[in-house]
C-alpha cells in the first residue's frame, strides 16, 4: 500500500505525539515511584535513628527515676532529722534525770546555829557553818572553837582521821580553852583508829597538863584500859 506524502506526514506526527504521551506517562510514573520511595524512607527510620530514639527514651526514664530518688531521699532525710531530734530530747531527759539534785542551801552561818546543828546531830550542816565562820575571818578566840567543833562533827560521822586533823589544829592557837577537850577527843580518835600509843599519850596529856578539865576522869578510865 502506498501512502501519499500527506498521509505519511500525518502518520509520523501521530506516532511522534503517541511517543511523547508514552514518555510523559512513564516519567510521571517514575516520579511517583521516587516520591513513594522517598516517603517510605522518611516513614521508616534508619537503625541509627532507632538507636538515638531508644537512647533518648532511656534518658527520659533515667531522669524520671533520678527525680523519684531525690524525692525519696528528701523524705528519708526529714524522717532522720525527726528521729535525731527525738533521740536528743530523750538523751537530754535521761542526762537530767541522772544528775544528782543540787545540795540544799547551807543554813545561816552563826556560831549559835552551828552549835545547834551539832546538838541535833546534823553534822554536815554544823561542819559547813563552822567552816563558813572560819572562811569569813573569825577571830582567834572563835576560830579555835570552830576547829574543835568541826573535829567533834567528824568524830560523830565516824571520820576519825579528819577529826584528828581538826583537833590537832586547835593546838596551833597560843591560848585556847578547848585544848584540854581537844586532847581528850584526840585520844578517843586514836583509840578508835587502833593507835594505842598515841591514844595513851593524848589521855596522859589531859590528866597531867589539864587537871581541872571536865574530861580528866574519863581520860584516866580510857588510859587505864589501853
Amino acid at each position: 500500500m502506498r501512502f501519499s506524502r500527506y498521509e505519511r506526514t500525518f502518520i509520523q506526527l501521530s506516532l511522534f505525539a503517541l511517543m511523547i504521551a508514552i514518555l510523559s506517562w512513564v516519567g510521571c510514573s517514575g516520579e511517583q515511584a521516587v516520591r513513594s520511595e522517598q516517603t517510605a524512607i522518611t516513614r521508616a527510620p534508619s537503625p541509627e535513628q532507632r538507636k538515638i530514639d531508644s537512647l533518648e527514651t532511656a534518658n527520659v526514664t533515667l531522669k524520671q527515676k533520678l527525680v523519684k530518688l531525690e524525692q525519696d531521699n528528701n523524705v528519708l532525710n526529714t524522717r532522720l532529722s525527726d528521729v535525731e531530734a527525738k533521740l536528743k530530747a530523750e538523751l537530754d531527759r535521761a542526762a537530767a534525770a541522772a544528775q544528782p539534785p543540787p545540795p540544799p542551801p547551807a543554813p545561816a552561818a552563826t556560831y549559835e546555829g552551828a552549835q545547834k546543828a551539832f546538838a541535833e546531830k546534823k553534822y554536815d550542816d554544823a561542819i559547813q557553818m563552822f567552816q563558813a565562820l572560819l572562811d569569813g575571818g573569825a577571830s582567834e578566840d572563835v576560830a579555835d572553837n570552830c576547829h574543835y567543833w568541826i573535829g567533834e562533827s567528824y568524830f560523830g560521822k565516824k571520820d576519825y582521821k579528819e577529826a584528828v586533823k581538826q583537833f590537832e589544829t586547835v593546838f596551833q592557837y597560843k591560848t585556847s580553852e578547848k585544848k584540854g577537850d581537844a586532847y581528850f577527843m584526840l585520844g578517843r580518835s586514836y583509840e578508835l583508829l587502833g593507835d594505842k600509843a598515841k591514844a595513851k599519850e593524848s589521855f596522859e596529856k589531859v590528866v597531867k597538863d589539864y587537871p581541872t578539865n571536865n574530861n580528866v576522869q574519863k581520860a584516866k578510865e580510857h588510859w587505864g584500859r589501853l
